[in-house]
Parts: structure tokens; C-alpha cells; sequence
């Protein structure tokens, strides 16, 4: 797979406006349907945290974890943030027909830099939009910087099986299968490129938590799903 060219805020913006009516869709089949269980995982380990009563979902999307955790973790706030206007619509819808309006808010705000005030959540969470930043490293930055101490970040990012048949398999499917479908979904096959692509040039496992060291986690760990598609990370303020 050829490397991938970062491309700017704004224009991850558009892109992601761009597939939101399809995005459920494709990280269903990017993630082979088992999304939702990785999700679930994140869930679990954010319900069993000693502070969850107030969480802010970095690039919450379309909503999916921010809802899973007002059902599971029944925190009294989830604050949504994201940068896509579109995919947030999306949010809103679903936070309404499940009746959440009064435990998850949401927001267009660049994840890089938020509004929210420093040392005001016990949890911040995001799912498969890290390695989508701009810069990761300040993305970090931000979460430490609104955590509250002994606060934590749970942080749930597609990885790369090292080598094998299932490693092989893997990179075909991301580099081949996913713009096919994705060109099938949406007549537009350069999103369906990008994104898988940009797992392979996103820093993983030790790396990434080297990465949350420098913005000044610590007991920061990890845990591998799935033959390495996904890592949880976790690290504390």
C-alpha cells in the first residue's frame, strides 16, 4: 500500500461531511461488522473506571460510542465533539430518538483544540479518529489538558497485523475491497483510499503509547483485539 499524504483540517472536514450518511456503513465494513464489539470493550473498561460521571467523546462521529457509554457507564454528562457539521447531524438524530438529550451534548469544535475547560472530565474517549488529526501529538495534548487528575483516556484505534497470511489478508482487503465497496456506497472511491491507508502510516502499539507518555500520560497500556485490527489504548493524568 502506498503512503498516504496527510491532508489539512479542512479538508478532513469536507471529506467527512462528505461520507457521513454512509460512514456507519463503511466502519461496519472496514471493521468486518465486529465495530460494535470493540466498542463494547471500550465501554466495559470506561464503566469500570474509579471517576466516569463526566466523559467527552473526542471525534464522537456519528455518535455511535458516546450512546454506548450513556447506556452502559450512565455518566451525568457525555460532551460530543467533533469537526464534521454532517456527521454530527447524524448524532443528533440518534441522541434524540433515544431520548439522551439531557446526558449527551454536542459540538463542532476542533478536537486539537476545544472550549472546554482544563480539568473538567474524568474520562475522554474516541474511537477510529486519532490517527485522522492533523496532529496527533496535540490532539493528546488537549485530552490531558481538560482530564481532571487521575483522570483517564481510552482510546480506540485500528492497528496493523505485524506479518503472516492474516497480515496479508488484511492489506489487500484495506487497499482493494474497501474503495470497491466504498465506490459501490457512495460513487466516490478517494475517502474509501484514504482512510484505510492511513492506518498503516499511523504510529501503533508501544509508539503510539511512547506518543502519550510525551503529552504526559502515565500507566499508560494497551491491549491488542482481534489478530491486532484494533488497540485500546489507556493512559491516566
Amino acid at each position: 500500500m502506498s503512503r498516504v499524504k496527510k491532508i489539512s483540517r479542512r479538508n478532513v472536514e469536507s471529506m467527512f461531511d462528505g461520507i457521513a450518511p454512509e460512514y456507519d456503513k463503511f466502519n461496519h465494513i472496514l471493521s468486518v461488522g465486529i465495530d460494535r464489539r470493540w466498542r463494547k470493550k471500550v465501554t466495559k473498561i470506561v464503566s469500570e473506571l474509579p471517576e466516569n460521571k463526566y466523559i467527552a467523546d473526542f471525534a464522537t462521529g456519528t455518535g455511535d460510542l458516546a450512546i454506548a457509554l450513556a447506556h452502559r457507564v450512565k455518566p451525568v454528562s457525555i460532551k460530543g465533539i467533533d469537526i464534521s457539521h454532517e456527521m454530527l447531524e447524524i448524532a443528533r438524530q440518534k441522541v434524540a430518538d433515544q431520548g439522551l438529550e439531557n446526558v449527551i451534548s454536542l459540538q463542532k469544535e476542533n478536537c486539537e483544540c476545544t472550549t472546554l475547560p482544563d480539568s473538567s472530565v474524568d474520562v475522554v474517549t474516541i474511537s477510529f479518529g486519532i490517527r485522522n488529526f492533523n496532529s496527533p501529538n496535540r490532539g493528546l495534548e488537549e485530552m490531558f489538558r481538560v482530564l481532571r487528575p487521575n483522570g483517564s483516556a481510552v482510546i480506540l484505534e485500528f492497528s496493523t497485523p505485524k506479518k503472516g497470511v492474516i497480515a496479508s489478508i488484511v492489506k489487500w482487503y484495506y487497499g482493494n475491497m474497501i474503495p470497491f465497496v466504498g465506490n459501490l456506497l457512495s460513487g466516490n472511491k478517494a475517502p474509501y483510499k484514504y482512510l484505510p491507508a492511513t492506518i498503516y502510516e499511523f504510529p501503533n502499539g508501544e509508539k503510539f503509547c511512547g506518543m502519550m507518555r510525551n503529552a504526559g500520560f502515565h500507566n499508560v497500556r494497551y491491549k491488542s483485539l482481534t489478530f491486532n485490527l484494533v488497540n485500546i489504548y489507556i493512559g491516566e493524568r
